[in-house]
């Protein structure tokens, strides 16, 4: 008897664990963030560029752009309002002036001590946030 009901204890405490967290999630919003449209017009200038190589001038001078790109897209900087918050729907139905205190608060950030910049990551890249 009591096994049955430690047995369905811990089945009940391995569900709740489970299950997912119904919190909203920072996002970032990549139009906002002028160092990642940069990044864009510039991949789209580099597939311009390598459809019309005339010499071999032109072609080192496309290897040169493409490795100073690579460079540019390692070190990415954004402005905290290039964030924002997308609630879940059962957070809306809550109480709203304590989520928009959430709002107004940021996304949580780390530190980075080799760069010295606050910074989150998004997508598996470390997007630094300037405040």
């Amino acid at each position: 008897m009591i096994q049955k009901f430690l047995a369905g204890v811990i089945g009940a405490g391995v569900l709740m664990g489970a299950s997912p967290a119904l919190a909203g999630e920072w996002k970032l919003d990549r139009r906002a963030c002028p160092d990642l449209v940069e990044d864009r017009l510039d991949r789209r200038e580099d597939r311009r560029d390598r459809r019309v190589t005339w010499s071999r001038r032109d072609a080192r001078e496309d290897r040169r752009d493409a490795r100073e790109n690579r460079r540019d897209e390692a070190f990415t900087i954004c402005p905290v309002s290039a964030f924002y918050y997308a609630p879940s729907p059962r957070e809306l139905r809550g109480n709203r002036r304590a989520l928009e205190r959430k709002y107004r608060a940021g996304p949580p950030l780390r530190w980075d001590r080799r760069a010295g910049l606050a910074y989150r990551t998004v997508g598996g890249r470390r997007i630094y946030v300037r405040t």
